[in-house]
């Protein structure tokens, strides 16, 4: 009786421990600000050579695409989406999306960044949206 007892006890934690080993998965769908005072359009935004998404909060990590010494591709105003994978179900998440128009992620040649904080989902799949701001001129 203890053994089936102890079995039981065993099987429902590791039961309640599975739960807890999920993956959710955010697209994070990353747009350009093109209004006054921000990103004058493509000429602009198509020579950002970097993108560095990094996470905060519940979990943590950086993300980074390019160097492309050709501009990273663009349609419009959109650059695309940052995919994310945590095992975080509950909390905050924080994406901070930083851009560079240099093949480094050197401080100084950050042109935009982009910032926002959603809660985190037991949901298998999720979205957010960054909108990226323009912060200096760069490097270029």
């Amino acid at each position: 009786m203890r053994g089936l007892l102890l079995a039981l006890v065993l099987g429902v934690a590791s039961l309640g421990a599975a739960g807890c080993n999920e993956y959710h998965y955010w697209d994070v769908q990353v747009n350009f600000d093109v209004s006054a005072g921000q990103f004058a359009g493509s000429g602009e935004f198509s020579k950002v050579q970097v993108m560095v998404m990094g996470v905060s909060g519940a979990d943590s990590a950086d993300l980074q695409i390019g160097p492309n010494a050709n501009g990273l591709p663009t349609v419009n105003s959109m650059f695309g989406v940052f995919e994310f994978a945590t095992f975080a179900d509950s909390g905050k998440l924080t994406f901070t999306v930083r851009a560079y128009n240099d093949a480094s992620s050197n401080p100084e040649c950050q042109v935009g960044q982009g910032t926002t904080t959603v809660d985190a989902s037991p949901m298998t799949t999720n979205s957010a949206t960054v909108l990226i701001g323009k912060t200096g001129t760069g490097c270029m």
